[in-house]
């Protein structure tokens, strides 16, 4: 659908973000995924789902950032809600997900990353939880539910990037491998968790979610909270006009 492209292997569904020149998600994009992920779950010949990035460049760079200089606490917050939900969606899926990060996973990127299960990293790649770029914070609960480290707070409150290698001994990503073989190795493991049993699979993943669920739902709610009110700011919309005319932004503290 559109920017979001499905496809088969065997029992592996693989779905792949392409929206030049970085994979950066609009709301419709959002959609698609949601849709695309919705036909894989109920296709009952697909047992695994490789979600990925077209090109060597990203993953997902994060968002639309041209959609945010609009948004205020109630529009804001709708589509924190909207894109939010799919990412639970995601993360309540039926089925094993693997993330195959091919590139930068920026932002709302590195969100979804977060919510698969398997995450498995080119040697470039690069991940950073960027919102506080962009005078707003995101994916927090996700980042807590690998563990409140040091690095999940240094990216979280700076903003910056951490490479592939960083983000495996910090427990963010499972594998690190070369570009060339990525995909085949992403391939490879969803092809010896698919020959598993369909109903052990599915739960073993409620069980998985469920560990995790109550710290989740807090902080999701907590931080949706936070981000309604951030939408109204004035350094939001300072730092995403600044982003876009590519200069330092002026923060005013309000």
């Amino acid at each position: 659908m559109g920017n979001v492209l499905a496809s088969k292997q065997g029992n592996i569904g693989i779905v792949t973000f392409d929206c030049p020149p970085v994979n950066a998600l609009d709301s419709r994009a959002y959609f698609a995924l949601y849709e695309t992920m919705h036909d894989f779950a109920i296709d009952e010949e697909v047992r695994v789902v490789i979600l990925t990035g077209a090109g060597e460049k990203a993953f997902v760079a994060g968002a639309d950032v041209r959609e945010f200089v609009k948004f205020n606490s109630r529009t804001g917050l709708v589509y924190t809600k909207k894109n939010g939900g799919v990412r639970e969606y995601i993360r309540h899926y039926p089925k094993p997900v693997i993330c195959a990060i091919n590139g930068l996973a920026y932002g709302g990127g590195c969100a979804l990353a977060l919510v698969c299960d398997i995450r498995i990293a080119a040697e470039h790649a690069k991940l950073s939880l960027s919102e506080i770029n962009m005078g707003i914070i995101g994916a927090i609960p996700y980042g807590a539910s690998i563990g409140v480290s040091g690095t999940i707070r240094k990216l979280v409150y700076s903003g910056e990037s951490i490479t592939a290698e960083q983000a495996y001994y910090a427990g963010i990503v499972d594998e690190v491998v070369p570009a060339a073989d990525l995909m085949a190795r992403c391939i490879a493991l969803a092809e010896k968790i698919a020959a598993k049993a369909p109903v052990a699979l599915r739960k073993a993943k409620e069980v998985l979610v469920a560990a995790t669920e109550q710290l989740m739902q807090d902080t999701i709610e907590l931080e949706t909270a936070a981000i309604g009110e951030l939408w109204d700011t004035e350094d939001k919309t300072e730092a995403v006009t600044a982003f876009l005319e590519k200069r330092q932004p002026r923060f005013q503290g309000r």
